[in-house]
């Protein structure tokens, strides 16, 4: 009977809520249908949360949250994940991408790491009951959760399941302790290569990444270059690669890039070494903490923090709203115990009442935010004169979104508003270096009949992802309207020659339109 009042307590509802929001929420009725809705709605949650506990603790209700229940919670959040994806697989249930095991997001990164990161919680599970029934059913998911990862695809969530494993079997190798951690050492070593050589190709994409990454952290390697960098100027220096390098392997590669694919290099992209050193020394405060009282819970938060970590060595785990979730929940149930703090009941109630102001005032923001989310969809797919009316009116909430402003951008563009559209491309370009602006900027200028600067970033989109064909075929154009047929007839070779990454009809028809041209120039082919 106790067990089930610390079931149906309103903490364990408010997580279980909490949890499944950040896991499968999405909407058909905002521009990005999986990843801003989850966010959108994981704070809304936590803000309702965060209001309701306060009310408790004004009442001096207390707070009971039993981490058995809260381990069920989330494991069962993820059985649940992992199904979805199952039911992908077996295509009963449609996939919401390219990629045939995504769940309820939009990619498998995302659909792996959440699981990778609720997987450890089977295990606290598992210890902590007796029933042979239940350990049975939690067998069965621990088996459906890492079948689902498996299946996804996901390298990175493979490598992550295998040191979680390599952690819990350590002390079970009958081994001495140095061979046993080269042994472990030596099997992750051939999974990454072997998860190198599966798909070569995204491979040496991400060392691209890496590499021109590198090029940016040497720019500000002490403080770092400040939030939000890699997605404003990444693309600059990978552009600047190709200028050097126009014949380098990685030019078939090179792809439109918003993401470092790995969490320590964007850590020290935004905030330099100084970053990584307060990275460093949260870690070992975590250790401390872990190693005074080394009890089964926080073996299982321990775990997974292993899991993320390993993931975000190779991806972007922390895109992903249910991933602070847990790791919160990790650093919470490591640190408990530790340390004991004393308030005074005054500044209890003064604290209460700033966190009630705090929550209101978010939700009042989270409201404007997400309304304004619902009526850009209404508009972002077609203009007319309202609809820039009500761009005019979205700005003020939404005007520091790259995306909003090159959709605005667009749209001023397609009603001939050049000189509109261009204060709002250049705008948006403070926020986000993209091959998708460069070429657009390349058309306002080419509008505005300044062509020297309409050729300048066509060739800049065109370094930015050198496999891309529409920037050479915009030169293509812009060379035949000035009348520059020489220039025209060069890019129309360059585009003969230029090798296909992924076949397309708009790829065929472009080719087919260059030799055309050549064959009425009179010119060989």
């Amino acid at each position: 009977m106790n067990t089930m009042k610390v079931f149906i307590n309103i903490e364990h509802c408010l997580l279980g809520l909490l949890c499944t929001i950040s896991l499968f929420a999405y909407s058909h009725n905002m521009t990005d249908t999986f990843i801003v809705p989850k966010w959108c709605f994981t704070i809304g949650m936590l803000l309702l949360s965060t209001f309701v506990l306060i009310i408790r603790k004004w009442c001096n209700k207390p707070s009971l949250i039993d981490l058995s229940i809260s381990s069920y919670i989330i494991i069962a959040s993820c059985f649940f994940q992992a199904l979805y994806g199952w039911g992908q697989w077996l295509q009963w249930v449609p996939s919401n991408s390219i990629y045939s095991i995504t769940g309820s997001f939009d990619n498998p990164a995302g659909f792996a790491v959440s699981l990778v990161a609720g997987l450890p919680f089977a295990l606290w599970s598992y210890k902590s009951i007796k029933s042979k029934a239940v350990r049975v059913g939690i067998y069965l998911t621990v088996f459906i959760i890492i079948s689902a990862i498996i299946l996804s695809g996901s390298r990175s969530g493979v490598m992550s399941v295998m040191a979680i494993a390599g952690v819990c079997g350590y002390k079970y190798i009958p081994l001495k302790s140095k061979i046993k951690a080269s042994l472990i050492i030596g099997i992750l070593c051939v999974i990454m290569i072997g998860g190198y050589f599966m798909k070569k190709g995204s491979a040496d994409g991400r060392l691209l990444i890496w590499r021109c990454s590198w090029e940016m952290f040497r720019d500000a390697p002490l403080a770092g270059n400040g939030i939000g960098c890699f997605r404003a100027h990444y693309m600059d220096y990978q552009a600047d690669f190709f200028k050097l390098r126009s014949d380098s392997d990685y030019a078939i590669l090179a792809d439109n890039v918003l993401s470092p694919f790995n969490e320590y290099l964007s850590l020290l992209l935004n905030y330099g070494v100084i970053g990584l050193l307060i990275l460093f020394v949260l870690f070992m405060f975590l250790l401390y903490c872990y190693r005074n009282n080394c009890r089964c819970d926080k073996q299982m938060a321990m775990l997974s923090l292993i899991g993320i970590a390993v993931f975000s060595l190779f991806s972007y785990p922390f895109t992903y709203p249910f991933v602070w979730i847990i790791a919160c929940l990790d650093v919470y149930v490591i640190v408990r115990g530790t340390f004991a703090f004393t308030v005074s009941v005054i500044w209890n109630k003064s604290f209460y009442i700033l966190l009630m102001l705090l929550c209101l005032g978010g939700g009042y923001k989270l409201y404007q935010r997400i309304d304004a989310e619902y009526k850009w969809r209404k508009i972002a797919y077609f203009t007319t004169e309202k609809n820039l009316d009500m761009y005019v009116e979205l700005n003020s909430v939404l005007g520091g979104d790259p995306y909003f402003l090159y959709n605005y951008a667009v749209a001023l563009l397609d009603m001939n508003r050049i000189d509109d559209s261009l204060e709002k491309a250049l705008q948006c370009r403070d926020y986000w270096a993209d091959y998708d602006l460069e070429l657009l900027l390349g058309d306002i200028y080419k509008s505005r009949k300044e062509y020297e600067i309409a050729e300048e970033y066509y060739k800049k989109a065109s370094l930015m992802c050198p496999c891309r064909f529409i920037p050479l075929q915009q030169m293509f154009e812009l060379f035949k309207e000035i009348g520059d047929e020489k220039k025209a007839l060069e890019v129309a070779e360059k585009i003969i020659e230029k090798p296909i990454k992924v076949k397309s009809l708009i790829i065929s028809q472009i080719k087919y339109k260059m030799k055309r041209a050549l064959q009425k120039s009179g010119a060989q082919i």
